[in-house]
């Protein structure tokens, strides 16, 4: 394995913030020598990237306007508070995962692309 190119180096440590055309331009790739397989994968999954439940600022606010709510009322609604409080962290915590799946397999794909055109 060749090491890492100094001048692409940040520019594939943030690869899942880019689009997969928008990352071959940065990394100045002919486009003649990129694997159109390998390229249409990394197309794909950059389409199937999750959303995130708590990126939306109307589903955070309308949690933590529950959550209030139900500290408000707090002798009577514990159980449904530590509910509520466990219901948002598993989500947090599914959308950590989902996220932190696909990162992997998008960075991945790319690391094949850039891969493959090096090789050609």
């Amino acid at each position: 394995m060749d090491p890492r190119k100094k001048i692409g180096a940040d520019t594939i440590w943030n690869c899942d913030e880019m689009a997969p055309a928008e990352l071959i331009e940065s990394l100045h790739l002919e486009s003649a020598v990129i694997d159109e397989q390998e390229f249409a994968r990394a197309e794909w999954f950059w389409h199937r990237r999750p959303e995130i439940l708590f990126a939306n600022i109307t589903v955070l606010f309308t949690y933590l306007t529950v959550a209030v709510c139900l500290f408000y009322y707090l002798p009577q609604t514990v159980l449904l508070l530590v509910a509520w409080v466990g219901a948002g962290a598993s989500s947090i915590f599914v959308d950590c995962i989902r996220l932190a799946r696909w990162r992997n397999e998008y960075e991945s794909s790319i690391k094949r692309v850039i891969h493959l055109s090096d090789r050609k």
